[in-house]
């Protein structure tokens, strides 16, 4: 903190960016420079920067909350796959070019495709340029990015653990990132802002502040011990607090951490810099720091035109872009831990790092300079082809993404279906996590853990009874439908209430052999007692029926706010009635 205030107000007198200056000052004070008099243990520094980078994403997910993010859609998905997909490609045949090994070659691709969240994030804000379109799409590729950047940290690591004999798969990882985004989202707009109306009923700034940090380490927490990033749980979590009606006093308040795990997090960075690597490594860094930012402004900006923008945005997206951070060297770090990777891989890349870093403010403000040197050069016909082909786009983008859901029911019924599919998903998901959390700290306390497994299996499937009977409703009628329009297709009309019985047989049979096969299933996930005990039967029944109060109440709120959060769809859904019919809920 003494480098960085010294760093702070230096940079500011000289009127440069406080990056720099946090970079420089943790350098200098760094366990690789002067013999380590000053800070001498490494993994401290790590952690500081870890933690650091926690709070900094959750004040992000603060200030830009989901509906905003989710408003920018499918576009940032389209920039993020373009420019990861190229800096990857790239950095192998760079890796090649230089003689690296084709393992290691991988692990520099994979090094220089993500961008620094906390460099660009600041450099936005301290611009005045957070909230603009360009903010806005900065922001999401960067969430596109570190989804992308936990994947391969997980798949590295396995491939670190085949070489011992371990075997790894990128699907199950895959699928438990998106299991725990939509949990997260879903869950979190639940809880989130009922609990944050108590903190502020307490009429306590300490409790909304420790309160909100509370929260954001306990989505990271969880994240992390699911194996997958803490910083990408509190920025989830952040987005969700930041659509409440207590934003505005959430983001004042938590400014003035932010900024100090902010000094933080960039003296620590600057502070795994080992001075004595640097002249070794110096060429080679200049030459992956000039491949770095030429590739990700041209791979962002191409990306950016791609998705129907004009010139001008593409290249202020472009420019904003070629910093690496964070995840690019946990991703060096992870690679120089194998024999397989080469030993110049970390050193490289840290260099670059800073290299790119001293950089960056002078390129964020190019993209005026660079628009004009290319306007200059191009022939106006190419402008003028360029122009038409953007606006083209644009306007194929607008007409594939109407701004009201289609009223067809099979439209409404594939996506009450997937909704339907989504909360029984989450109930099993959260229901194992609360069952595993339950029997360990059971059998700390003496209670048997098959009681405690039988609580929650009851719970789990009274609370999924009421999406069963949404899922079977709807599957019904689609399934009555395709029924009756084979028949008459065929021309056996009279055979068309024989065609629905079948059909609602059919999907009923369906839908009783899933519900044996699911109940099958979370016994042998969760530590059941004996069924046949009187005890085991006994709380059951009770968990049963303590839930079954709920469950309506719980299935209403969960359709709502998936349907809300995630389709963006306010209007009316279908909600099961007591005697199994379904009916249309605001």
């Amino acid at each position: 903190m003494v480098a960085a205030a010294a760093a702070l107000i230096l940079f500011r007198l000289i009127r440069q960016p406080p990056i720099l200056g946090y970079l420089l000052a943790g350098v200098l004070v760094g366990p690789f420079a002067l013999q380590g008099r000053l800070v001498s243990d490494a993994e401290t520094v790590s952690l500081v920067a870890e933690v650091g980078l926690v709070v900094l994403l959750f004040a992000i997910g603060v200030e830009f909350g989901w509906e905003r993010i989710r408003k920018v859609g499918f576009r940032v998905v389209v920039i993020g796959a373009v420019e990861i997909a190229a800096m990857i490609s790239l950095g192998y045949y760079l890796g090649r070019a230089l003689g690296w090994t084709p393992t290691t070659s991988i692990y520099l691709g994979a090094a220089l495709a993500f961008s620094s969240s906390a460099v660009l994030v600041q450099m936005l804000r301290e611009k005045g340029q957070l909230m603009t379109l360009r903010g806005q799409l900065v922001v999401g590729v960067l969430v596109v990015e570190d989804f992308v950047a936990v994947v391969l940290l997980a798949v590295f690591a396995g491939y670190a653990n085949q070489g011992e004999g371990g075997e790894f798969h990128v699907w199950p990882i895959v699928i438990k990132m998106a299991a725990f985004a939509v949990g997260a989202l879903v869950f979190g707009t639940l809880l989130a802002p009922r609990l944050m109306d108590l903190l502020d009923y307490l009429k306590s700034r300490e409790t909304l502040v420790i309160g909100s940090l509370g929260m954001c380490f306990a989505v990271g927490l969880l994240a992390h011990e699911m194996g997958l990033s803490a910083g990408a749980g509190a920025f989830l979590i952040g987005t969700v607090l930041g659509d409440t009606r207590h934003r505005d006093q959430i983001a004042r308040l938590i400014s003035p951490v932010r900024d100090v795990f902010a000094a933080l997090f960039f003296v620590s960075i600057g502070m795994l810099v080992n001075m004595s690597d640097v002249p070794e490594f110096f060429g080679t860094a200049l030459i992956v720091t000039a491949v770095l930012v030429i590739g990700k402004v041209i791979a962002a900006t191409i990306g950016t035109f791609l998705t129907g923008h004009d010139g001008e945005t593409a290249l202020k997206v472009g420019t904003s872009m070629p910093q690496p951070g964070e995840f690019s060297l946990a991703i060096a770090r992870s690679g120089s831990e194998l024999a397989s990777v080469g030993s110049q891989l970390y050193p490289v890349v840290t260099i670059s790092t800073v290299m790119s870093s001293f950089i960056y403010p002078l390129l964020f403000n190019s993209h005026g300079v660079i628009g004009s040197v290319f306007g200059w050069i191009l022939p106006s016909r190419i402008k003028t082809e360029a122009a038409a082909l953007s606006s083209a786009i644009a306007k194929a983008r607008r007409a594939m993404a109407p701004a009201k859901p289609a009223p067809h029911n099979l439209i409404r019924g594939v996506r009450t279906t997937a909704v339907s599919f989504g909360i029984i998903g989450l109930v099993i998901v959260a229901g194992v996590l609360i069952s595993n959390a339950g029997t360990s700290l059971a059998s700390e306390m003496g209670i048997s853990s098959g009681l405690v497994g039988v609580a929650v299996l009851a719970a789990v499937v009274t609370l999924t009874v009421p999406a069963g009977i949404v899922l079977w409703r709807v599957l019904s009628e689609l399934g009555t439908i395709f029924a009756r329009k084979s028949f008459i297709r065929f021309k056996m009309t009279k055979r068309l209430h024989a065609a629905e019985a079948l059909s609602v047989s059919v999907v009923s049979l369906f839908m009783l052999a899933a519900g044996v096969w699911m109940v099958t299933q979370l016994i042998h996930m969760m530590p059941v007692a004996d069924m046949t005990s009187p005890a085991t039967a006994l709380v059951m029944a009770l968990s049963a029926a303590s839930t079954a109060t709920l469950a309506m109440k719980i299935h209403s709120q969960m359709d709502k706010t998936f349907r809300r959060t995630l389709l963006g769809d306010g209007q009316g859904v279908v909600q099961p009635t007591p005697d199994g019919s379904a009916s249309a809920g605001d």
